[in-house]
């Protein structure tokens, strides 16, 4: 009876060594999972992150050039009218040169 005893707590021992070892190895292969997982969610997470800024930057430089338009198309008519006034300032120049010329 004794030796069955002994015989019983050795098969539960090497039971109990059995199911740590595999326990061991069960949470090594989560672990390892768990990683592989949260370094594809992190790679996701970021590639949308880069996503929504690209559009975000989009969405800026349209609303720019957008608020841009106005000033440049005042400024072309400024610029247009200078030139108009210096054309116009030249013309009379000229004309006065001229009206000197022929009056002399």
């Amino acid at each position: 009876m004794a030796l069955e005893a002994i015989k019983s707590i050795k098969d539960a021992e090497k039971k109990a060594a059995d199911i740590i070892s595999q326990a061991i190895l069960d949470s090594k292969e989560i672990l390892k999972k768990s990683e592989a997982y949260s370094e594809e969610q992190y790679k996701k997470i970021l590639d949308e992150a880069r996503e929504e800024s690209k559009i975000i930057i989009e969405d800026a430089k349209e609303e720019g050039r957008m608020k841009s338009e106005p000033i440049n198309e005042t400024g072309k008519i400024e610029i247009e009218n200078i030139l108009n006034l210096e054309k116009e300032r030249f013309d009379r120049s000229v004309n006065m040169v001229v009206e000197r010329i022929v009056k002399k």
